[in-house]
This record gives C-alpha cells, sequence and structure tokens, in this order.
C-alpha cells in the first residue's frame, strides 16, 4: 500500500461541503467551517469520540488528524511491514468509526487514545496471526531510541502521579509486557503475539514489572 490516508469520505468530507455552495454563500460557509474546525480544536478526545458516535465526521476528521500520525509511529515500532501497518490503521478507523458509541457509553475510565490503541494492536495481532497461517511472521521493527518515545506520550497522557513514574522506571521490556496487559487490556497470548514474544516469556516478565512496581510504590 502506499502513503496511510483517512477513508476518502473521512477526509473529504469539509472540502466536499464547501464545494458544494453557491459562490454567494461560500464566504459565510468557509467561516462557518472554520469556526467548527476551531471548536472541536479544543475538545479533548474523549469528546470527540461521543460525537463521532453521533455521526459527526467532522469530529472523526478531527480525530484522525489528531491521532493518525501517533498510531502509525506507535504500530511501525512493532512491525516494520509497511502494508500490515497500513492494513492496520485502515481497519482501526473503520472500527472506530462504526464503535464509537461503545466507548461513549463505556461507564469504564479511560482515555479516548488509549482506546484507539487498543483496537489498533489487537488488529495488528490478528495481523500477525493472518501472516503466520500463509508465511513467515512480519520483521519486528527495528530497536531504536524515540524521543519522545510514542509509548512513553501515551503513558504520560494516561497514568499520573506516583504510579505514573513508578511504571515509566521499568526496565523497557517489562513496560511493554505491563503496558500491553494492563494498559491496554490484552491477554497473555494477545501481548505474546504483539511484542513475539513466548507465552512463558510474557508471564514471567508481567510478574517481575509486578513485583518492581509494588516495590516502587511501597
Amino acid at each position: 500500500m502506499g502513503s496511510l490516508r483517512a477513508p476518502a469520505w473521512a477526509v473529504g468530507s469539509v472540502t466536499q461541503i464547501t464545494s458544494d455552495v453557491e459562490p454567494a454563500g461560500r464566504s459565510s460557509r468557509l467561516a462557518g467551517v472554520r469556526s467548527r474546525r476551531r471548536a472541536l480544536d479544543e475538545l479533548d478526545e474523549e469528546h470527540l469520540l461521543r460525537l463521532v458516535a453521533r455521526g459527526d465526521r467532522a469530529a472523526f476528521d478531527e480525530l484522525y488528524r489528531r491521532t493518525s500520525p501517533w498510531l502509525a509511529v506507535r504500530l511501525r515500532r512493532r512491525c516494520a511491514d509497511e502494508q500490515i501497518v497500513a492494513e492496520v490503521m485502515q481497519e482501526t478507523y473503520l472500527a472506530v468509526w462504526r464503535a464509537a458509541g461503545a466507548f461513549a457509553g463505556s461507564a469504564i475510565g479511560g482515555t479516548g487514545v488509549g482506546w484507539v490503541w487498543t483496537i489498533a494492536a489487537r488488529r495488528l495481532v490478528d495481523a500477525f496471526r493472518r501472516r503466520a497461517h500463509h508465511a513467515e511472521p512480519p520483521a519486528a521493527a527495528a530497536e531504536r531510541a524515540v524521543v519522545p518515545a510514542a509509548e512513553d506520550e501515551a503513558l504520560a497522557a494516561t497514568v499520573g502521579g506516583e504510579v505514573g513514574d513508578a511504571l515509566r522506571q521499568l526496565a523497557p521490556e517489562l513496560r511493554l509486557v505491563l503496558q500491553a496487559m494492563v494498559l491496554d487490556g490484552l491477554s497473555v497470548r494477545e501481548t505474546a503475539v504483539l511484542l513475539r514474544l513466548p507465552e512463558g516469556t510474557v508471564k514471567t516478565r508481567a510478574r517481575r514489572a509486578r513485583i518492581a512496581m509494588r516495590e516502587a510504590l511501597a
């Protein structure tokens, strides 16, 4: 696949609105669109998802614009195959559009960004499993330092206070496992597929991470 793009109806929704207006009303309509964009820009991701749940395509456009660069970086840190990343991105945002009501109506706490990532992580696990039936697993993205790391940005937005500080101080291999299982809500098996680790290793690292967290918070 080529570069990552939102669905055509998402990307083109605002421009389509303006292109269909008669010239006499173009100025006022453009002003209205700009005002709407500014209003959406001031909302957090949770409010945007609630609007998406009501079928608000402009809110979806804004959510995609705001989250897709970060999401693509995070996926690429786990998969070097651009085709898989593009497929997962497309499937993720299609699921977000269709299932935003599940977040909007949920009584469980959590961030909109975290909810979107959980969908993407599970889609990536599914993609790995599909590929495993036909060929060798896709190459893992090369380990590299990213400052600030996508995971650390998500961590900062999701977990605060002493818990967040303790989590960020974990060894990277322990933090990734705990993050996938606790913050992303993945099972041991899903975490093993996502991180390309044996299930036994995931269990061991999760146990070590929890012990380290308890000691740090004691």
